[in-house]
């Protein structure tokens, strides 16, 4: 199978030193990419760029490209460029895509487009206006063209169950357009995960779900049964 995986947090620049991002580690996407390789797959990793990045596994028959992205709209022309060229099988979407990005910024009272400008000296009044992102999970499927199974990811944390359920539904919904839905969900929540289990129950587009509770499992269910 080809199979597009992406992994690690975005970071949207405030000015030239300064970001708002996350704490994804990538790490998740890291295990998926060189498992997939192991088996026999051909996996393309878009990583984050502070993120864990995937390395080819020995002696396999599966082959591993990484590229990397900062941004949001890095991430995006990247996805929209390898799903026209790619005629990926599977896409796996771990990576933490930030929903909102600095648009503008006020340094005492003075407005810039967010990015543009050097270091603020510290001291200043700082004002940052956020614009919302579009939901790349939900364009998926338009980018990848019929025959493409579409996993996405849904992090929590110390979420309840119908917290949780709630979240995943969300992302089925598609914005209320149901061809736009991901074939399966992944859902986790950072209170359950350490070092030893990475706790998760995998929800399918057909009503079935499936729990796990190691990333081995996980890669597993993932590979055979979506």
């Amino acid at each position: 199978m080809k199979i597009l995986i992406t992994g690690g947090g975005s970071e949207e620049p405030i000015d030239s030193v300064r970001s708002v991002c996350n704490f994804s580690t990538g790490k998740t996407a890291s295990f998926l990419s060189e498992y997939f390789c192991s088996t026999g797959n051909e996996v393309t990793a878009l990583m984050g760029s502070r993120s864990v990045k995937p390395s080819q596994p020995h002696s396999t028959g599966g082959k591993l490209t990484v590229k990397t992205y900062r941004t949001f709209a890095e991430l995006q022309q990247l996805l929209q460029q390898e799903c026209k060229e790619g005629g990926f099988d599977k896409i796996i979407h771990a990576a933490a895509v930030s929903d909102y990005s600095p648009d503008v910024i006020e340094v005492d009272g003075n407005r810039y487009k967010a990015g543009s400008v050097l270091k603020i000296p510290s001291g200043k009044e700082l004002v940052i206006k956020m614009k919302r992102n579009p939901k790349l999970v939900d364009s998926l499927k338009e980018w990848a063209g019929t025959g493409c199974s579409v996993i996405a990811f849904k992090l929590t944390c110390s979420a309840s169950q119908e917290e949780r359920m709630q979240a995943v539904e969300k992302i089925f919904s598609a914005a209320g357009d149901y061809s736009k839905a991901p074939d399966a969900v992944v859902s986790n929540d950072l209170s359950e995960i350490n070092a030893d289990i990475h706790p998760c129950v995998v929800y399918c587009k057909n009503g079935n779900m499936i729990k796990c509770n190691t990333l081995p499992e996980m890669a597993e269910v993932l590979e055979k049964k979506i």
